[in-house]
């Protein structure tokens, strides 16, 4: 159990910075802390532990990708190492935290990232149980995970930089238009004009005109009346 504990230790370590690699992130930030004036490191203040709905999402999230890792971080709890089980969890919930939301903007990306964590935790785990207790045959194996995630990595910077592109020519697009500034102020007044047009006549109705309301006549009510008439057949 020790030598699990440790193994997590040495993976969260690890991954301090794991993500800094990570196509799309900066490369600034991640596992790096903050100088003074005078160059020294200043100590960062404590995260707080994760609420009980970010261990659940964590703890599911490491279920589905890598059962391993998650078996090992469950075993903590078990033996009651709430150090490193809280800095596992912390890890997990914020990875889920970076990749999950790119889920509903870019499917097939949020897919790579999975697969780029998967692999990563992965050759991280090998790496850290190499240190307790090495293992040659296992070097196979992690070359060919590092090679995997590279090719994976790969194939994202050239996503990155296909749309990147793609975005640098919309700017120019835009760029171009903004040449003739009198015809770009022109386009911009009849744009102003057009909308405020719209916007009447929404208001107004269909058709833009209103009709007026027709006062009301007053109904005319007729009284009806009876006429006697004398019956002359009686006396």
């Amino acid at each position: 159990m020790i030598r699990n504990g440790l193994c997590i230790c040495l993976v969260i370590v690890v991954a301090a910075n794991g993500w800094a690699q990570v196509p799309g992130k900066s490369d600034s930030g991640a596992g790096s802390q903050p100088k003074s004036k005078n160059g020294r490191k200043t100590v960062s203040k404590q995260r707080p532990r994760p609420n009980k709905r970010q261990v659940k999402q964590a703890l599911a999230f490491a279920r589905t990708h890598h059962s391993e890792l998650a078996s090992l971080i469950e075993r903590l709890k078990a033996v009651r190492d709430r150090s490193a089980y809280d800095k596992a969890i912390a890890e997990l919930s914020r990875t889920v935290q970076r990749i999950e939301p790119v889920k509903v903007t870019n499917p097939k990306r949020h897919a790579m990232l999975v697969e780029l964590w998967k692999l990563e935790s992965q050759a991280r785990l090998m790496v850290a149980r190499s240190m307790v207790k090495p293992d040659p045959k296992n070097d196979a194996s992690l070359r060919e995970i590092l090679r995997e995630r590279a090719e994976l990595r790969r194939i994202m910077l050239q996503a990155d930089i296909k749309r990147s592109r793609a975005r640098v020519e919309r700017f120019q697009s835009q760029l171009k238009a903004l040449e003739n500034l009198d015809k770009a102020t022109d386009r911009e007044l009849q744009r102003l004009r057009r909308s405020a047009r719209m916007t009447v006549t929404r208001k107004l109705g269909r058709g833009g005109k209103t009709t007026a309301k027709q006062p009301v006549k007053p109904r005319k009510t007729t009284v009806k009346t009876t006429v006697k008439t004398k019956d002359k057949s009686k006396p």
